[in-house]
């Protein structure tokens, strides 16, 4: 049985990390084992992600994220039910670093009560009447066979996507800094991914440049591209993201209209 068990805990964090697809998940096990990676644990969320109905994206095509991610939660001895928190994740923009930048990205990310009190001030920030020229028709377009979170004094905002994803997570003694996500998702879609947390606040340029260094070396340790023959292989192309690859197969205007911003 679901249940609504929202935190109410909010936290800044700049996330930095490199996608790197998968053609065999066994394989990607065995890689990072060889790394000295191990499994900590395994996770199970559903993401939703909102924006003012379409056409009228505000956010995302401004590379701003809003998300609620429910995660599955053991609440009594045989019981579970689902967590949930928003967050909001906003692109930095920052590129110091080009010859690195290859697939990398910088968000910084909010959460919990921050999260709530960011998303509706930043709705709060758009003019009144732009606000009421979207019609309120559009909202019907999407529907989901679930209960559709709601945040408070943010009515015009509607899901465009609902992803469930089952993530194993990985960790090294010898290299704390970096974690290794491998996700699947519900329909079918897997991505890997090497990230880096720093604290917003107080991380400096060459903090989130050694962060990035270490991750490009990682994500290419992970796909083998130091072999002569990785050119060719499909390992090394260029991973899809999750979102990226619901929003191509399910919403193409969506998509089209991301990529026509250069936030995709």
């Amino acid at each position: 049985m679901r249940s609504s068990l929202e935190s109410t805990s909010a936290s800044s964090e700049l996330e930095i990390e490199k996608k790197f697809s998968i053609k065999d998940a066994k394989q990607v096990e065995q890689r990072l084992s060889s790394l000295g990676f191990e499994i900590t644990h395994k996770e199970n969320f559903v993401d939703w992600y909102f924006d003012l109905p379409a056409p009228y994206w505000h956010f995302s095509l401004q590379d701003c994220w809003f998300r609620y991610r429910e995660k599955k939660v053991k609440v009594s001895m045989n019981n579970y039910g689902w967590r949930g928190i928003w967050q909001v994740k906003k692109g930095t923009k920052q590129k110091e670093d080009e010859d690195i930048e290859d697939g990398m990205t910088v968000y910084q990310e909010v959460k919990g009560k921050e999260a709530k009190e960011l998303i509706l001030n930043m709705l709060g920030d758009i003019s009144a009447s732009a606000i009421d020229n979207v019609s309120e028709s559009t909202s019907s377009n999407m529907k989901f066979d679930h209960d559709i979170p709601h945040l408070e004094g943010a009515e015009r905002l509607v899901p465009f996507a609902r992803l469930e994803t089952f993530r194993t997570c990985y960790r090294s003694r010898s290299n704390e800094d970096l974690r290794v996500d491998v996700d699947t998702t519900d329909f079918g879609h897997q991505v890997g991914e090497v990230e880096a947390i720093l604290n917003d606040s107080i991380a400096d340029k060459e903090e989130i440049k050694k962060a990035k260094e270490s991750i490009s070396k990682l994500v290419d340790l992970i796909s083998c591209r130091e072999s002569e023959t990785a050119a060719a292989d499909e390992s090394s192309m260029a991973a899809i993201g999750k979102l990226e690859y619901y929003l191509m197969k399910n919403h193409r205007d969506h998509y089209d209209a991301c990529v026509e911003a250069g936030v995709i």
